[in-house]
């Protein structure tokens, strides 16, 4: 096994990258920590990824050669895309302040990592294992899906999958990013059957009837878009070998017809895409309405949430946090300077098609998917494994060798970062993964009043979680002692909590404690506020009830 790996790998930072590489995105990726759902760190996957980023990025930083590192073209214009949009975070009003520091935090975080894999020579052999570890990762979360789409037993490892009804998520609990994950592995499969042979080919195809079955029961218009494009784009990249490509559709075209059958047996609903497109399209002309009025600056980091409420809440659309495309996202949170951020991140890739040969090209296209999940569904800092799976085939694509020399002051300044980036964040990562688990078990057992009202080491990263469900505390211990200064304190908490998180169900206390405390008039002003945020809410009638005495003007 040795004399494999040193055959693939004989460079230290080489095999550091493959190690970690094997045992995260084939091993750790895929095991299911409690959670109670979210995006972010709220979710343990999350925090594993960042937590084998931090350790790719310090390790790999001592085991390149001490020399001064290069720095390509598309380095560079990432570098300067994270930047711009990171002095943005900074520059984000307070009430938003933590949020954009998070954002900020995966950004720098994303770059370092790919400034140092930058410094690890992909040879041919380091190549090809490193996209099929990829391409590993993709087939087991297939393997997932099946086993939570027939119901088999065990599947209520992973909690939420096993209620029929619903469509199998695989690790990530949101099926579009399932998809996406899987379109990369259909990708990843054209240059990884053309490098390599016999047995392998025979593993590959039997992968793609998989990825095929999962890509069709998914029913994720974001899948079946990555993949129309990105086999489109791999037949200009590989023409001499268009009828290879086309051969390979077969076992993919197995695979979704074999899901077609099975949908049809097993009487599984149709997901109707059309009610959502009409969505999209509002959420789309709002958010482009908001830029219009702060064309120049935009309304900070982390407040899209807050603000759309305000324009479409009367439209029913009450829980919208992001528009459902990363760049009008930096469009109406940073406006102008915001875009030319992201700018940065699009030149970069561009130039890495025109200057890459067809195998960095393909690397290129296996990531499309990702790119694409960008600009139709969630931002990628909401799933750490896709932002890194991004980060690193965007690194298959560069080459080091064309890349100018930094100073030695500049590459020894990374290196610091890298490590104490790990010294730092490897053990609070591993603390909030420990508070994580803790404020789940306290969530489901409806114990949030045991919890320290002092932020512990391990919450800093989760410290609106975690100050969220002190609060709820402070609730449960108002329903056992009757101790009013409880309620004032969640009074006090939740007018600046909706601001940054709006929540129907915060909103809804606000108007019951301010009727506790027998304060009419704020009672009148929340339920009106609560009457235009969420027309649609079943509470609505409550409010209207004539034997309420604030609600007289409501209509």
């Amino acid at each position: 096994m040795m004399n494999v790996l040193n055959r693939i790998a004989p460079l230290p930072a080489q095999k550091l990258l493959l190690g970690i590489s094997l045992f995260f995105w084939c091993g750790t990726m895929h095991l299911y920590w409690q959670n109670n759902g979210g995006s972010g760190l709220s979710l343990p996957l999350n925090i594993m990824s960042w937590i084998y980023a931090v350790v790719l990025a310090a390790g790999a930083s001592v085991l390149v050669p001490r020399q001064r590192w290069r720095i390509t073209v598309p380095a560079t214009g990432f570098t300067m895309g994270a930047l711009i949009l990171t002095l943005l975070c900074l520059l984000t009003p307070g009430v938003w302040q933590f949020e954009a520091l998070l954002v900020a935090g995966a950004l720098l975080g994303g770059v370092i990592v790919y400034l140092v894999a930058v410094q690890i020579p992909l040879a041919a052999r380091s190549l090809t294992a490193l996209l099929a570890l990829l391409w590993g990762a993709s087939a087991i979360e297939c393997l997932a899906f099946v086993y939570q789409y027939w119901h088999l037993p065990g599947v209520e490892y992973w909690e939420f999958a096993w209620r029929r009804g619903t469509r199998p998520y695989g690790i990530f609990q949101q099926v579009n990013l399932l998809a996406s994950f899987t379109a990369c592995g259909v990708l990843l499969s054209v240059p990884l059957f053309l490098r390599l042979r016999d047995g392998y080919r025979i593993v590959i195809g039997m992968g793609l009837v998989l990825m095929g079955f999962v890509l069709h029961e998914s029913q994720s218009q974001t899948g079946y878009l990555s993949v129309a494009v990105g086999e489109a784009l791999l037949l200009l990249v590989f023409p001499a070998q268009r009828r290879t490509l086309l051969l390979l559709l077969l076992p993919l075209a197995l695979g979704m017809a074999t899901g077609a059958a099975a949908r049809h047996f097993l009487s599984v609903a149709t997901v109707d895409h059309l009610t959502t497109s009409h969505v999209r399209w509002t959420v789309l002309k709002t958010s482009l309405a908001l830029f219009a009025e702060r064309p120049w600056t935009g309304w900070g980091v982390g407040s899209f949430a807050a603000v759309f409420l305000e324009r479409a809440g009367p439209l029913g659309l009450s829980s919208i946090s992001h528009p459902h495309n990363e760049l009008v996202l930096w469009l109406v949170e940073d406006g102008l300077v915001g875009l030319a951020g992201g700018l940065c991140f699009i030149a970069s890739g561009f130039w890495l098609w025109l200057r890459g040969n067809r195998w960095r090209r393909a690397c290129l296209v296996a990531a499309l998917p990702v790119v694409i999940h960008m600009l139709t569904e969630y931002p990628v800092r909401q799933s750490t494994p896709h932002w890194l799976l991004l980060i690193l085939l965007l690194r298959c694509a560069d080459s080091p060798l064309k890349g100018v020399c930094m100073t030695l002051t500049s590459t020894s300044l990374i290196r610091g970062l890298a490590l104490i980036s790990f010294l730092v964040f490897t053990p609070l990562l591993l603390l909030s993964l420990r508070t994580q688990q803790q404020l789940t078990l306290a969530e489901r057992q409806s114990a949030q009043w045991r919890l320290a009202e002092q932020l512990p080491v391990g919450g800093w990263l989760l410290a609106t979680r975690y100050r969220f469900d002190v609060q709820m505390g402070y609730l449960q211990r108002y329903q056992r002692t009757r101790d009013a200064r409880w309620l004032e304190a969640v009074r006090r908490w939740a007018p600046d909590y909706v601001r940054i998180h709006p929540d129907p169900n915060v909103s809804f206390t606000q108007i019951l404690l301010a009727l506790q405390q027998r304060d009419q008039v704020e009672a009148h002003r929340l339920a009106m506020r609560f009457y235009q945020a969420y027309p649609n809410d079943r509470r609505i009638p409550w409010l209207q009830d004539a034997r309420r005495p604030f609600n007289q003007n409501m209509e």
